[in-house]
């Protein structure tokens, strides 16, 4: 088969609808346009993003509050006091959490909070931990093992190039420029006076 054997297959393509030649023909008498109203007469059409005659959308968009977040992480939340019901010296992973029924789901990820009190060394293991939680196990001797990365916040470019522009900045670099030529001035005017002492 080569290109200009290619078709469409059929029954993929229609004869166009012929508007206005009659209702025998499919399209007559008000020609789709439905019975009367704005849209139904020749020449005129709303313009773009007409809604009725209420304000359009695009300009209620910046009096819009709150924002969702697509990257937020939604963690599951594990008191101190769910892990009490462990015996001394357990690894505690999502798995077991699950096992327990303190979990929901091992899909999504867990974050292990500091209420409560913990008394049984542990060997933790979870996506995330509060500080205070992470503290509080390590005091009883447990093992905080955690899965997940923290992402370390990069400076940014612009926010570099900014700094660099600020006026502040400026004017102090400006300042050391200048430092060493008002020094090299001093010690030229110094050594003047010194040659005019000894010719006289």
């Amino acid at each position: 088969m080569q290109a200009h054997q290619l078709k469409p297959p059929k029954g993929a393509t229609h004869a166009k609808k012929r508007i206005g030649r009659g209702n025998s023909a499919g399209g007559g008498t008000y020609s789709g346009r439905g019975l009367k109203g704005q849209k139904a007469r020749a020449g005129n059409k709303p313009r773009r993003f007409f809604e009725g005659g209420q304000t359009r959308l695009f300009k209620k968009l910046p009096f819009r509050r709150g924002f969702r977040n697509p990257f937020r992480v939604e963690y599951q939340p594990v008191n101190l006091n769910d892990l009490q019901r462990f015996e001394d010296g357990a690894e505690v992973t999502p798995g077991l959490l699950k096992e327990k029924g303190i979990l929901r789901s091992i899909r999504m990820p867990v974050k292990i909070l500091a209420s409560g009190e913990l008394t049984k060394k542990l060997t933790v293991t979870a996506h995330r931990f509060s500080l205070t939680a992470k503290e509080k196990i390590q005091a009883v001797g447990g093992t905080v093992v955690e899965t997940s990365e923290r992402k370390v916040k990069s400076e940014r470019k612009h926010k570099k190039d900014r700094v660099a522009k600020s006026p502040v900045v400026a004017k102090a670099k400006a300042s050391d420029e200048a430092a060493p030529e008002t020094a090299s001035r001093e010690g030229d005017s110094e050594t003047e006076d010194e040659g005019d002492g000894s010719g006289g």
